[in-house]
């Protein structure tokens, strides 16, 4: 992979392996995952990764930083305070770059302030670009919270001419009311379109709304929900539990029946589980997972829930089949305990920080066995990777 597909490598730290070639990359990943559980002293070996089907303009979110001078782009490695002028990434979708350059032209005809991250003062913080392999767009400018109604009014007008300018299927203006810099506000309104974009991975339709996670990797994410399908089997008369749902991106993957048209899908039917539930910290993630569960017809035999997994009893479920797919840092620790104290028959673990999984798996193999595993290269270009594993209970 030629260094020159990114002109600000080493300030930028983005794409920190592609100086790497990549069948290179996908050794490193496996030699990393299984370095990391000889150190945990596990008797656990992953030799099985999946190529990454894209491994450049993959990536269908970025956020980039407007800093106090009007420099758009991503920060300097290291340095907060820096920001990469006019540096996109030959990782996000080409739609995105598309999108980043009208929206970085606008900005000094915008007449709105930029946000100076050390005194706290000025409107424009970030603008967020999301894409699908379906044509679709968000744009998502986060801005401080206006002082009075003309400033809202004057930061309505310059979006509406942006989203004349982009024609993003959704514009979108979130407001952050804090100090906290995030890319992220508390407060959305739609300028124009529905406020959302959707994606089909597998036949499965999902909603994407401004606030929720969705897989950065849609290429990637395919590769993803077919091998937790191919993990879960036969779900007949099964309770299953999404633990760290999200927008039910798997829950509802194994609650709608299979696409015979879609690809890389098995025509059979009776997988489908009996009852699924979801479990989603995040109130809007909840609110999209319901609605795509309409959206996939499966709203009649799912339910989700808007709670933290470690204060949520979902033991009492009783579920058969548990998916945990936590964020980097892994499991709460109130949440493992329990996991071994409801010893479900199944688990299958996404991990996107095998370290985590590793130590967590000092536990779980008391109860635990490993009966297969899956590295998935989500990330081309970058040391992250995702890892599947089916846990099956011990017999007592």
């Amino acid at each position: 992979m030629p260094t020159d597909l990114c002109p600000n490598k080493s300030e930028c730290g983005s794409c920190a392996w592609s100086h790497i070639p990549y069948d290179k990359q996908l050794q490193q990943k496996l030699s990393d995952i299984n370095g990391s559980f000889a150190l945990k002293k596990l008797d656990l070996r992953v030799s099985e990764i999946l190529p990454a089907p894209k491994t450049s303009h993959y990536r269908n979110r970025m956020d980039f930083v407007i800093n106090y001078q009007g420099a758009m782009g991503l920060r300097a490695k290291g340095k907060w305070w820096k920001t990469i002028d006019n540096h996109t990434c030959f990782l996000a979708d080409t739609n995105i770059e598309k999108l980043f350059h009208i929206t970085r032209n606008w900005l000094p005809q915008s007449g709105l302030t930029y946000y100076d991250r050390k005194t706290n003062t000025g409107l424009l913080r970030y603008a967020v670009i999301r894409s699908t392999t379906t044509g679709q767009s968000m744009l998502t400018i986060i801005t401080s919270a206006p002082q009075n109604p003309t400033e809202a009014a004057t930061i309505k007008t310059a979006l509406t001419k942006l989203a004349a300018t982009t024609q993003p299927t959704s514009l979108v203006w979130s407001i952050n009311h804090h100090l906290s810099d995030i890319s992220t506000g508390d407060e959305l309104h739609t300028i124009t379109g529905p406020g959302y974009i959707e994606e089909t991975i597998g036949g499965k339709t999902f909603r994407i709304t401004p606030n929720a996670f969705f897989q950065t990797n849609t290429y990637g994410a395919a590769l993803l929900q077919k091998t937790v399908m191919e993990f879960a089997g036969d779900l007949a008369q099964k309770t299953l539990l999404d633990l760290y749902c999200g927008s039910g991106f798997f829950a509802i993957s194994l609650a709608a029946p299979t696409n015979p048209q879609a690809p890389n899908q098995k025509t059979a039917t009776h997988t489908r589980p009996k009852t699924t539930i979801g479990i989603e910290l995040v109130p809007e993630a909840i609110k999209d997972a319901r609605i795509n569960a309409q959206l996939n017809n499966v709203a009649q035999t799912i339910t989700f829930h808007d709670a933290k997994a470690e204060d949520y009893d979902w033991t009492t479920f009783k579920a058969d089949t548990v998916i945990l797919d936590p964020p980097r840092s892994g499991m709460h620790d109130k949440t493992l305990q329990d996991i071994l104290a409801a010893k479900p028959a199944t688990i299958i673990y996404i991990s996107c920080n095998y370290k985590n999984f590793a130590r967590e798996m000092l536990q779980l193999q008391s109860i635990y066995e490993i009966k297969k595993m899956r590295a998935i290269d989500m990330f081309p270009h970058t040391p992250h990777v995702e890892l599947v594993s089916l846990l099956i209970r011990r017999a007592t």
